[in-house]
């Protein structure tokens, strides 16, 4: 984090999609008026919200503290 702005690293995927996860990506992709099914992906993730819970772990270990503190800071 720099001067209280957290920087994301970007992530390159690849995806099978089966051919009906296909046609819902290509669907979502025309409805919304974008480009490429990048987009459209990108937008369809922004729909769910995910939550850090580290397992396996021992809870003082520093790691699974600053886990838990960023999973509630995203709250």
């Amino acid at each position: 984090m720099i001067h209280g702005v957290t920087r994301w690293k970007m992530t390159k995927i690849q995806i099978d999609l089966s051919e009906e996860e296909d046609r819902i990506v290509e669907i979502y992709k025309l409805v919304n008026n974008l480009k490429t099914k990048q987009e459209a992906i990108k937008k369809m993730v922004k729909y769910f919200k995910a939550e850090i819970t580290p397992k396996n772990m021992k809870k003082d270990e520093e790691y699974y503290k600053k886990a838990i503190k960023f999973s509630e800071d995203k709250k």
